[in-house]
């Protein structure tokens, strides 16, 4: 790791390419770029995926897909403080799905919604 004067530290993707990550951000076993504005983070032993997204030319997390409670449970968890809205492939599709027919779930994500968030979390 190496810090930068604006707390960001590299972190070597993949394809040796290296980017900027936001202070605080755990050091994955590897990093996939799927494009100039977004990376995957995997974590093999926490069985997670971080989704960072690109602000100001640094990398900041904005949610995760864990895995974790998926064979124990058969639950896929995902978390994030900047969730915008979420709707389904069908929008009259209920959450409780007892047909089956639900197979696809967008999250709009937003770093304006986490930093507005966190802000609310803080008491600020």
């Amino acid at each position: 790791m190496s810090n930068e004067p604006d707390g960001s530290w590299l972190n070597e993707a993949i394809t040796g390419k290296r980017h900027h990550l936001e202070e605080g951000i755990e050091k994955p076993a590897f990093m996939i770029e799927l494009s100039d504005t977004l990376l995957i983070n995997v974590h093999i032993a926490a069985k997670r995926l971080d989704i960072l997204i690109k602000d100001r030319e640094v990398f900041h997390y904005i949610g995760d897909l864990s895995f974790s409670g998926l064979d124990e449970e058969g639950k896929l968890l995902f978390h994030s403080l900047g969730i915008n809205h979420v709707h389904f492939n069908n929008r009259n599709i209920r959450i409780d799905n007892p047909e089956c027919k639900m197979s696809t779930i967008f999250v709009k994500l937003s770093l304006d919604k986490k930093r507005e968030t966190e802000k609310k979390l803080q008491g600020l």
